[in-house]
């Protein structure tokens, strides 16, 4: 077998294997779109027709709309994976006056030449519609590789045409492609320089999925907000160095099981929502929130004194009290009790004050609830309201 004859079988049996990989990924969920596995068949189809001739005007024809339509699923497969906005009007009208005039050149003209010129401008337009929607789009450097990558296949689109149209003296019979200069350089092209394109993909894609599924395993599906495991690796990341000072919160809607026993459990987690969205805008964007489970939230607020902690709690409480509860099914306001504890930094003080705000939020339960109560470090209550030293059994809500 000759050096011409690999060149021909290997971009159809690579694309092959990518477009396998893609419906894999697909079918098994971890990519949402099926589009890049059949813009990656329809490449290796094409391939497959330049080497087997049927007929040349079929072949030529066929050609261009397979790959047409590829540019299209590549598009598509961008702009879904970036989530903008998917350009249907501008790219229908593409491939409205594109297939007539392909039609035209084929079977009327019968030139093989502005055949491949309009296929490839035809795919560079295609195409270059969903990279210029997405470019902007781009924050990972694996996300950025891809628009690269896709870059480097319109380049690649662009020269070719120009060269082999307007600088070269190629056979304008359709009959003549599968031997054709032009047929070389583009199995050469896409081996060398375009197969960057379907790995890139594949990996910014994998990578997405793997990072989608880190988060989902870290965020509480009802609220958004991080569960206990995603709280703690979220400060971990951030504060790889040491845990900074600052305040722990630990809050508890007031009396919930009444809640969800008179009102049915729809209310009960419209009551947890409700408090989940006030902690999210209270604490600000430095602080760390999370849903602990059931109707218990914990926060972390770094560099804040325990004063100004209190506050922001006090802020929550009144916030969640004073918000329309009939307008959510309810005739009576939902309240929510804390514990406000400071955090000194050290490597077990984050989990010390979180136990000492246990503490601290039961005995907000027992002098009535619907109060903050801080505690020193080692679990002290005290409340300037009242005098809370006996600390309320695990049982009170």
């Amino acid at each position: 077998m000759g050096a011409s004859n690999i060149i021909a079988y290997v971009p159809r049996a690579l694309f092959s294997i990518v477009a396998l990989a893609f419906l894999m990924l697909w079918r098994t969920g971890m990519i949402t779109s099926w589009h890049w596995a059949a813009g990656f068949a329809q490449t290796a189809l094409g391939f497959v027709l330049s080497t087997f001739s049927i007929q040349p005007m079929f072949d030529a024809f066929s050609s261009g709309m397979v790959f047409i339509g590829a540019s299209w699923c590549y598009g598509s497969g961008l702009l879904i994976y970036f989530d903008a906005p998917r350009l249907r009007a501008a790219r229908t009208g593409l491939i409205v006056i594109y297939t007539p005039t392909l039609a035209y050149l084929v079977f009327v003209e019968q030139s093989l030449v502005w055949q491949l010129f309009l296929t490839d401008v035809g795919f560079a337009l295609m195409l270059g519609m969903a990279v210029s929607a997405v470019a902007r789009r781009a924050a990972r450097r694996i996300d950025m590789a891809l628009v690269a990558a896709s870059g480097i296949v319109l380049l690649d689109s662009v020269l070719r045409t120009a060269f082999f149209t307007f600088f070269t003296d190629s056979s304008n019979s359709l009959g003549d492609f599968a031997h054709s200069a032009y047929n070389l350089a583009v199995h050469v092209s896409t081996i060398s320089v375009c197969m960057v394109f379907p790995f890139t993909a594949l990996g910014a894609i994998a990578s997405a999925a793997i990072e989608r599924h880190r988060k989902e395993a870290e965020t509480d599906h009802l609220t958004g907000l991080f569960n206990r495991r995603g709280f703690e690796t979220a400060i971990k990341r951030d504060h790889a160095s040491g845990i900074p000072s600052g305040v722990a919160l630990l809050f508890d809607i007031d009396r919930f099981k009444q809640v969800n026993d008179s009102y049915g459990h729809e209310v009960g987690d419209r009551a947890i929502v409700q408090l989940a969205d006030t902690l999210r805008h209270t604490t600000g964007a430095t602080g760390y929130v999370a849903r602990a489970g059931g109707e218990e939230f914990i926060a972390f607020l770094p560099h804040v004194t325990l004063g100004q902690g209190i506050t922001i709690a006090n802020l929550v409480r009144v916030s969640l009290e004073e918000r329309d509860w009939k307008m959510l099914g309810l005739d009576r306001p939902v309240t929510v009790s804390g514990g406000a504890v400071e955090v000194t930094s050290g490597p077990d003080a984050l989990r010390h004050a979180f136990r000492s705000a246990d503490s601290a939020l039961y005995a907000a339960k027992s002098s009535g609830r619907n109060r903050i109560v801080s505690a020193s470090i080692l679990g002290a209550p005290y409340d300037g309201q009242a005098d809370l030293r006996p600390v309320l059994p695990r049982s009170v809500a």
